[in-house]
């Protein structure tokens, strides 16, 4: 293509730098990265890795949202790779359409996961609490919205709670298991959000809080809730280290509760019952589907979402060919005369 933008969030500057940039070179494009203001030192140290490359090959550009947008118009840039919210995404995607470039979009996700009464609680329990805390919930494809079938509902309640209390927080260089959110405008937001819950009848079971012994630092418990799923914490990506669980009369309700979202990155349902997780393969409307493994990702795998989750796919095969552009070569072994040329002999013409 030539040179591709690649537009990283907070969260997993490295990692998603990594995977955008290893295709995009693997595809002989020059690569310009633009790191999340929040977070421009840790790709800033980077960039020495990249010393022994030709000059420019691989650039970094620090700034805000603005930055952005000017990169992605540029007349010299050619293709675009973005992970972000909805929408940014959206406003990447218009600027990239109207120029006719190819983009590489992941937005936001809001994963659900779905507990069968089949599966052992216990491993379904640290499974759970992997998949909505890691990283303090900073992960696009951290479980956003747990479906609990009734006969195990109290059950996994009492288990998710027990892990979310176990797990140990602080200076994310110390022996612990979750570091601070990103900013304090960030712990504001998902306090906004459990607040909000609880207002529409949401039940705090721990967590909800600052840690009282963390005064300094954006802190913020891990937090697990019983909703119903008519919550708007059901229908939006939290962010945040938030397990909102609602009970399930069986897979059915379960599956359509988690296709009511706009958005479709990953899903993750726990069951023993192969039956149970083929239903939950074909028919959840996600790009990704866990079954028993939450969050265990293989480079050689193609990663994406659906709905408004964006379009195009990072990793594995399809997403080297994001960065590449087929071009149709015919050649003749040698130049001579095609009969397909003017003028053509009336001798090769239909009589009347």
């Amino acid at each position: 293509l030539g040179t591709i933008v690649s537009i990283v969030p907070f969260n997993f500057p490295v990692l998603l730098f990594g995977w955008q940039a290893a295709a995009a070179l693997a595809a002989g494009n020059a690569v310009i990265v633009k790191p999340s203001e929040l977070t421009p030192l840790t790709l800033l140290a980077v960039m020495q890795a990249f010393d022994h490359l030709p000059a420019g090959l691989v650039q970094v550009v620090t700034g805000g949202a603005e930055v952005g947008q000017r990169l992605v118009a540029h007349e010299n840039t050619h293709g675009i790779a973005f992970t972000g919210s909805v929408p940014a995404a959206q406003a990447v995607a218009k600027t990239a359409a109207e120029r006719f470039k190819p983009a590489l979009i992941e937005a936001s996700g809001n994963d659900p996961f779905i507990v069968m009464p089949s599966a052992p609680l216990d491993a379904v329990a640290r499974g759970a609490a992997f998949a909505a805390f890691l990283n303090c919930g900073q992960v696009c494809t951290s479980a956003e919205r747990f479906y609990v079938h009734e006969d195990i509902y109290d059950e996994f309640v009492a288990a998710l709670t027990v892990q979310a209390r176990a797990l140990r927080i602080g200076n994310g260089l110390d022996k612990v298991d979750i570091g601070p959110m990103a900013s304090a405008r960030e712990r504001d937001r998902v306090e906004k959000i459990v607040a909000r819950a609880v207002e529409q009848g949401a039940r705090i079971v721990t967590g909800g809080r600052r840690p009282k012994d963390l005064s300094a630092g954006a802190f913020f418990e891990p937090t697990v809730l019983e909703v119903r799923h008519d919550s708007e914490i059901m229908h939006g990506e939290c962010f945040g280290p938030l397990a909102p669980v609602c009970k399930v009369r069986d897979l059915d309700e379960a599956i359509a509760l988690a296709n009511d979202s706009k958005l479709g990155l990953g899903a993750n349902i726990y069951t023993e019952n192969l039956t149970e997780a083929f239903r939950a393969v074909n028919e959840i409307e996600s790009g990704i589907v866990w079954v028993n493994t939450p969050l265990n990702d293989n480079d050689a795998i193609p990663f994406g979402g659906r709905k408004f989750t964006g379009s195009g796919r990072e990793l594995g095969a399809e997403g080297l060919e994001q960065f590449r552009r087929s071009k149709m070569v015919m050649i003749a072994p040698t130049a001579e005369p095609d009969p397909e040329w003017f003028p053509y002999p009336d001798s090769d013409a239909f009589n009347a």
